[in-house]
């Protein structure tokens, strides 16, 4: 009986998923049939909406229209993405033109925009975009446009591989305050500052309030996207009008630092972007810079000497210059030694032989190598700060197995092979991994320095005897 119940069984079987497979088939016909059905009717409603310009109407919005103009973007969209629950929240509005009636600013507006930005480019026709940019920007967008063609800003949004990543204004606006703090007012104000490799968004060229003059370079500069830059410029604006007196000076310009924003980063003969290197400083005048700095650039230098070199040129003598520089091997940073490796003809076949054309995992220089190059181009170390997890046992027995195996290496092959354990994590105050560094220079003019004072082995934090990031107010 048993052999007769398992063809039962599996005749049982074979039938109902005949049954499934055809249900499964009228089933995804009656869907796709649904799908046409749906186009015909968002493009009926996008025809209406788009008959109606005063739909979206951003001065007279109020929660329940912002709800109902979100519910129109979902219809016409038909993203997934776009169906997020969207926080809604109510606060003064920071837009410098006058208006008859109290606009709020809504925290919506960044959500939508932040959405648009990840629309894929062939959703609508030509003209159908060029409509919808025009009629669902929201306000955020449209205070920051210029009236620029948005059609081909969101199409450079789309093509730009290094414009995915979402601008977020809270967070350059911290490093923007931080910037500010690490060096004081005092010695921003009516000076000349150089941000060095600025990547997708010029957070100093809020320094403008300052009367400073800024010259800001980057490899691949970003263009200017409403999209983005429009949710952006709206918190980094209403973030830096609440940043207080003791942080930005009495003196203080909020719509002058506004002004870079306002004009979509052109056309200000004070904020100057360059597209160089730090090799090379094109552009940058000599004997010109007051301040420099840069957060997470040192890093990826295919050479130290000549950028230092470059960086002497245009600093005037008594400025300073200041770098956050992340140590480790960027391709896993758990791992902070891995790259020291790799033989060093295949480290420079992957970096600056490669397909980026520099060292995008990180460039293995030391703190004694960015120190030496510094030094011989008239630059004195006066502030450094050994950057490290907290001691473990896994760290710990990671950092002895990592310099082990250097040790072993040849060092014709491996030129970090038997490398003074200084670099590495002698010189941490508790011997975990050095993974990071801020350090800064005081440039003393003329040529190689030979009596410098070094930091001291086992400090984290460290100053020359005659110098201190503190500044006096004035």
């Amino acid at each position: 009986m048993r052999p007769a119940i398992c063809r039962h069984r599996l005749l049982y079987s074979t039938v109902a998923l005949v049954v499934v497979v055809f249900l499964t088939v009228i089933r995804m016909d009656s869907e796709l049939q649904s799908n046409i059905v749906q186009r015909q009717n968002v493009k009926q409603q996008t025809d209406a909406m788009f008959a109606n310009p005063g739909l979206f109407d951003g001065s007279t919005k109020t929660e329940l229209r912002l709800k109902k103009e979100i519910g129109e973007l979902q219809t016409l969209l038909r993203l997934k993405h776009v169906t997020e629950p969207v926080q809604v929240a109510a606060v003064p509005c920071p837009v410098p033109q006058k208006s008859t009636k109290p606009e709020l600013h809504q925290s919506a507006d960044v959500e939508i925009a932040r959405r648009f930005a990840k629309l894929p480019l062939n959703l609508l026709s030509a003209d159908d975009q060029t409509r919808l940019l025009q009629n669902l920007m929201p306000d955020s967008m449209k205070r920051w446009s210029c009236n620029q063609d948005h059609a081909e800003s969101e199409k450079a949004l789309r093509s730009h591989p290094a414009m995915h990543s979402n601008l977020d204004g809270q967070e350059y606006f911290n490093r923007f305050i931080q910037v500010v703090r690490i060096f004081g007012w005092q010695r921003l104000e009516n000076k000349t500052f150089l941000e060095l490799g600025f990547g997708i968004a010029l957070m100093t060229a809020w320094l403008r309030g300052m009367n400073t003059t800024v010259y800001a370079t980057e490899i691949q500069p970003i263009p200017w996207v409403p999209s983005r830059h429009g949710p952006f410029f709206d918190v980094m604006y209403d973030l830096v009008a609440k940043a207080s007196k003791e942080d930005l000076g009495p003196r203080f310009d909020l719509e002058k630092a506004a002004a870079y924003g306002r004009q979509c980063g052109r056309g200000l003969p004070d904020v100057k972007e360059l597209t160089t290197t730090m090799e090379r400083l094109d552009g940058v005048p000599a004997a010109s810079v007051d301040v420099s700095f840069s957060l997470a650039v040192l890093e990826h230098i295919s050479e130290l000497e000549p950028s230092f070199m470059a960086l002497a040129r245009v600093h005037r003598p008594g400025s300073l210059s200041c770098h956050q520089v992340d140590l480790r091997d960027h391709s896993d940073p758990t791992q902070p030694w891995e790259f020291f490796l790799t033989s060093d003809k295949d480290f420079y076949a992957k970096t600056v032989g490669g397909i980026q054309g520099h060292p995008y995992f990180g460039n293995r220089f030391r703190l004694s190598q960015i120190m030496k190059a510094a030094a011989s181009n008239g630059f004195e170390t006066v502030h450094v700060v050994r950057d490290h997890e907290p001691a473990s046992p896994e760290g710990l027995r990671y950092a002895k197995k990592a310099l082990e195996k250097l040790d072993r290496l040849p060092a014709d092959t491996h030129k970090y092979s038997k490398w003074p354990r200084s670099d590495f994590n002698e010189c941490t105050s508790n011997k975990m991994p050095q993974t990071g560094l801020f350090i800064c220079f005081r440039y003393a003019g003329g040529g190689p320095l030979t009596n410098t004072e070094e930091p001291t082995c086992g400090q984290d934090v460290w100053y020359r005897s005659d110098f201190s990031l503190k500044v006096a107010d004035s």
